[in-house]
Formats: C-alpha cells, sequence, structure tokens
C-alpha cells in the first residue's frame, strides 16, 4: 500500500516537472532581463535591445540569434552567451570584455586592437595604458599566433629598453623601434629579439655619455656577429 502511493507520488512528481518544463521550453516568455560580465555604454546597449523581448515569447532559437547578433555587434567581447531562466523567466545575457596586449595603427590610420588569443578587433572606446604598434601591410581579422609571440617579445623589451612605439612589417617579419630621442633601432628579422635588446641597450648607454644626435642601430647582420651605429639625420 505505502509503495504503491510513493510510486504513485513519484510519477505523479516526474509528470508535472515534465509538464513545466515543456510548457517553459515551448512557450517560454521574457519577464525580466540580466547583463553581467559587461559595463558602460555597452552594457546599457546590450540590456536595451534584450528588454524589447520583455513580455514576448523567446525560444531557444531566439537565443541563439541574439547571441549571433551581438557576436558580431561587439567584436571587443567573448564568450557571449544568452540563455533563459526556465522557472525565473529571466533572460541572462554574459560577456566579457578582450584584453588588448597592443593597440594596432596601420598604415591607413585605422585603430585596431589584438588580444592573447590573436583576435583583432576594434572598439570605439579608446584602451588606455596599451602599447602603440604600427603595422606596414594589410592586417587580416585573425593573426597568427607567432605574431602575436612576437609582439609579446617586443613589449618584454619595454623594461630593458624603454620606446615611444614599434613598427612590424608584416609581409617582411622585420621590426623596428622608435626611442623617445628619435633613436631607431632596426631589428632586421624578429627574431632573438631578447638578445638584441640586451646588446642594443647596451650600445644606448655608450651612446649617451658619447653623443648627443640620435643615431640609428642597424642589427640587420647580427648573426653575423656585426652590429651597426650610425648617426641619424633627423
Amino acid at each position: 500500500m505505502l509503495v504503491g502511493i510513493g510510486w504513485g507520488g513519484f510519477v505523479g512528481a516526474h509528470y508535472g516537472y515534465r509538464v513545466i518544463k515543456n510548457a517553459q521550453l515551448t512557450d517560454w516568455h521574457v519577464k525580466s532581463v540580466a547583463v553581467s560580465g559587461v559595463n558602460g555604454d555597452v552594457e546599457k546597449e546590450i540590456f536595451t535591445r534584450a528588454a524589447e523581448m520583455e513580455g514576448k515569447p523567446f525560444s531557444f532559437a531566439d537565443a541563439q540569434r541574439l547571441q549571433r547578433e551581438f557576436e558580431k555587434k561587439y567584436p571587443m567581447l567573448h564568450d557571449i552567451d544568452v540563455s533563459r531562466g526556465m522557472l525565473s523567466g529571466k533572460l541572462k545575457i554574459s560577456a566579457q570584455l578582450r584584453k588588448p596586449i597592443a593597440r594596432l595603427i596601420t598604415t591607413d590610420h585605422t585603430h585596431q586592437y589584438i588580444d592573447a588569443e590573436s583576435v583583432v578587433y576594434t572598439q570605439e572606446e579608446e584602451v588606455e595604458n596599451v602599447p602603440h604598434v604600427s603595422l606596414v601591410g594589410e592586417v587580416p581579422d585573425k593573426l597568427p599566433a607567432s605574431f602575436v609571440d612576437l609582439i609579446q617579445n617586443a613589449l618584454k623589451l619595454k623594461k630593458s629598453l624603454p620606446f615611444d612605439g614599434l613598427e612590424f612589417d608584416l609581409q617582411q617579419n622585420t621590426i623596428r623601434m622608435h626611442l623617445p630621442d628619435q633613436s631607431i633601432i632596426w631589428f632586421g628579422s624578429a627574431q632573438q629579439l631578447k638578445q638584441k635588446a640586451q646588446r642594443a641597450a647596451q650600445i644606448m648607454d655608450i651612446v649617451k655619455e658619447k653623443y648627443q644626435k640620435p643615431v640609428m642601430v642597424n642589427f640587420e647582420f647580427f648573426e653575423q656577429g656585426k652590429v651597426f651605429l650610425t648617426l641619424s639625420a633627423h
């Protein structure tokens, strides 16, 4: 008797849960909206767009479409997720702001950013305290991981060799460094940067004592054990 009652209760509860679940999945309406992970104007824009759905039926396919819309409109965001609270009726949008490792300036003066995942993207709000890197050549939507490693290694040079800017030639894979006193360090091929930077730092210490003009330090023949130092014309 007790077993029958218990089993009947279990079946009834399970059936009731399935009815509620199926109703929520097939006839789910937005009652409220919550945005997390971002702030400022982007948060307001996402909230305003999602709030347009309040009081309306909203399917799983709708959630996927809205997520793709946000991914296309906000390239500075990643891990965007649009989900529905099954019983709460809350439409939840979460995302993370990309963290740039450098600000890219192309030959046509377009400003873009690149993150540690090699993704090149744009955003209206300028990010402060991000190193500027000038690029020569066409910039693809996604740069190879080797290029990101190249930038990260170059930025490490700032500890031993302070600079105003870096210039990369994407086709030739070469790097040029501009110093505050207008001196230029031509590293040639973007390899052995650590060793070249150490030598450049030593050379610039000597330059400070002997020369007042800007100089050009040329590492083009570094693999042959040669570094050329010339006085710059500017």
